[in-house]
């Protein structure tokens, strides 16, 4: 990603923050931050190690505290991952395959997945509201045994 879109992407999610009537944090920062650089899903570890060497000042449960709070505002996702959270970027619409032999991780594009929804509504009477979907498989390695 070019630094000037993962930058916009920043400061989205910045006001978005701000507009929920929460402070942004240089804590907050360096969490976004090392989730914007990745297209990856990291565990608190992971984050914790990506912003250390910058940010040495902030421990291990700052950036868990920090990564439940962005849950919780929506900004974040979850997945669990054989016991381990992982985290990553909500502020593009998409959903996720897991793969449930090696917890290999793919983003599915929301638009891929929204006639499937629109399909289930109109079966069910249900609205869906945003969020993200989880698929469970195996992926192609495993698939093909070679995982």
């Amino acid at each position: 990603m070019t630094g000037t879109r993962q930058l916009d992407r920043m400061d989205a999610v910045r006001d978005l923050v701000r507009a929920n009537g929460r402070r942004w944090t240089v804590a907050k920062g360096a969490v976004v931050e090392a989730l914007l650089g990745t297209d990856e899903h990291l565990s608190v570890q992971q984050v914790h190690e990506q912003i250390g060497a910058r940010f040495p000042q902030i421990d291990r449960s700052t950036v868990h505290r920090v990564l439940l709070g962005l849950a919780e505002e929506d900004v974040v996702h979850v997945l669990g991952r054989q016991g381990e959270a992982r985290y990553g970027m909500a502020d593009r619409p998409h959903h996720h395959a897991v793969c449930a032999r090696c917890g290999r991780e793919a983003e599915i594009p929301a638009k891929v997945i929204a006639p499937a929804l629109k399909s289930a509504a109109a079966a069910t009477g249900f609205t869906f509201t945003a969020g993200s979907i989880t698929l469970t498989g195996l992926c192609e390695s495993c698939s093909a045994g070679t995982g």
